[in-house]
């Protein structure tokens, strides 16, 4: 029984796949905070319909599950996705590796808007994190470790394996050296904070990846509107260098916001980076795909949906 190749439009169905299923990720975390905060009430005040100080503070709600699965299929997606250039490429690459941190190691601001009061409570009395979140962190970051360790030595290999080949070698993307060097160091990194400035790494892990994993999503933005600049009219560019911009402008409109800020600001950023995203999905939907026949090394065939 002969075994068929994959399709063009195989593969551009896939690749838009991919690209929806992060959106539909961010749409369901939304989803889950609005139910939650629907049947929530602030512990303090006791006023109903309110939200936690951050979305990162429902990792101690019943949003829990969906909150940690949000995260990983957007770091999955973002790392999976083949930036058009190898600046996009690499930039969200680094970004997706963020978003896992940011997902099992949990800000230490839990909020005080629950449905169903945390019990333990995830702080102790004297305002560090409980032993049941301190065991969830160091379980989840080991696996997270151990697993991209053993992932960054596939991908050396397969590197190596493809730099020998006279036909593969073509398929390597430029920078490729770059972002397993890159990925090594961040290994290392976190590794070493770990284990050696492991009170700091529990305080500040959350916080730092969470601005760290903004701060490569826009640069990735900036590198598509670069990639655009010389573009006929130049129209995608101006779009993306809009989300840009306002990005940007989401910090100084979440300070009004009192304890709130950290959770309009977040709020601003994801929604910002789900209409870039949703934009770039719609400018590439018939995303060419070029096809290399078994007899010649050059692209023989476009595929469009």
């Amino acid at each position: 029984m002969a075994i068929e190749r994959v399709r063009p439009l195989d593969a551009l169905k896939t690749y838009r796949y991919l690209r929806l299923g992060m959106i539909g990720a961010v749409v369901l975390l939304a989803t889950s905070i609005l139910v939650e905060s629907s049947r929530a009430q602030n512990v303090v005040t006791r006023a109903g319909w309110c939200l936690q100080d951050s979305i990162s503070a429902y990792y101690y709600t019943p949003v829990r599950a969906i909150f940690v699965t949000s995260m990983f299929i957007v770091g999955f997606a973002l790392i999976a996705y083949k930036g058009h250039d190898t600046r996009e490429d690499f930039l969200l690459n680094i970004a997706g590796m963020f978003a896992p941190i940011v997902a099992v190691a949990p800000t230490t601001a839990v909020g005080e808007c629950w449905s169903v009061q945390p019990d333990p409570l995830p702080l102790k009395p004297d305002g560090s994190l409980a032993n049941w979140v301190v065991t969830n962190i160091d379980n989840n970051i080991d696996a997270l470790l151990i697993v991209g360790f053993v992932a960054l030595l596939l991908a050396a290999i397969i590197w190596r394996v493809n730099l020998r080949d006279p036909v593969r070698r073509s398929e390597i993307q430029p920078g490729t050296r770059w972002l397993l060097l890159g990925t090594t160091v961040a290994l290392a990194i976190a590794w070493l904070l770990k284990s050696f400035w492991r009170n700091g790494f529990l305080a500040n892990a959350h916080g730092k990846s969470a601005v760290l994993l903004f701060v490569f999503l826009w640069l990735a933005i900036m590198a598509n509107v670069l990639a655009h600049r010389k573009a006929p009219g130049r129209p995608w560019m101006k779009t993306y260098l809009g989300v840009a911009v306002f990005m940007v402008v989401g910090i100084p409109v979440s300070l009004p916001f009192g304890r709130h800020q950290i959770f309009a600001l977040e709020a601003w950023e994801i929604t910002a980076f789900a209409v870039y995203w949703i934009l770039q999905t719609i400018e590439n939907w018939d995303e060419k795909v070029v096809v290399r026949s078994d007899t010649d090394d050059g692209v023989q065939r476009v595929a469009r949906a």
